[in-house]
């Protein structure tokens, strides 16, 4: 069976679309954050430093890319370009994994001498 020329235009312009469909990235995702996400200028600045601010910045929270994230957020703020020390500890634990440090269940009486 031989294709005509309307034939092979409609197969080759539906297979552009396809490949444009499949190969294209979306602009947006469900996981995107916008600075309207978080309650406060600390939360979106912690989220934000977690997730490799101020170096990149996926959700572009940083719009004037000075490190700081969602500044016309309210405050309680955190303008610092690292997370706090404590801070760091306690988001590299698993979900639901307390601190030893922390966990009132593991600290022991000191000894008596």
């Amino acid at each position: 069976m031989r294709l005509s020329l309307r034939g092979s235009f409609v197969v080759v312009f539906a297979s552009l679309v396809v490949a444009a469909v499949v190969c294209l990235p979306a602009t947006a995702s469900a996981s995107d954050k916008d600075c309207a996400d978080f309650k406060s200028q600390r939360a979106a600045q912690f989220f934000f430093l977690k997730h490799g601010g101020p170096r990149q910045d996926p959700d572009r929270l940083d719009g004037d890319d000075d490190g700081v994230a969602c500044e016309d957020n309210p405050c309680p703020c955190y303008r610092k370009k690292h997370l706090p020390y404590a801070l760091t500890f306690a988001l590299a634990a698993a979900p639901g994994e307390r601190l030893a440090a922390w966990s009132s269940s593991t600290q022991q009486a000191a000894p008596a001498g």
